[in-house]
């Protein structure tokens, strides 16, 4: 089938899919950006707890411990508000896939 002749369909986006097209095509997504990232957040509770076993501080350990338990419950919280994203961009990726040919059946 000659894919030059065939009439490209554009598929209609509400204007929040358009927001989020344009928020994500402008974000930083690179593994050397979320790798710092991480190490950002948890370098500090580290610190405090190479801090409380070298000196044998219960009580900086016990901040240390808590500053992790804080910083996972974070990351429990943005992920169930990202949940809203992700079926956004689902939407966004059928509207996509209809106006694609047909394929060999497999993704």
């Amino acid at each position: 089938m000659d894919l030059s002749s065939v009439e490209p369909s554009q598929p209609i986006f509400t204007e929040e899919e358009i927001r989020l097209i344009r928020l994500w095509s402008l974000s930083d997504v690179s593994a050397g950006r979320q790798v710092f990232a991480q190490v950002a957040y948890f370098a500090t509770p580290a610190v405090f707890g190479l801090y409380g076993l070298a000196t044998g501080s219960q009580t900086v350990l016990g901040v240390a411990f808590i500053a992790v338990l804080l910083l996972l419950a974070w990351g429990f919280v943005s992920t169930w508000r990202a949940q809203k994203a992700s079926l956004l961009m689902q939407s966004i990726f059928r509207k996509l896939s209809a106006g694609l040919p047909a394929g060999d059946g497999k993704p």
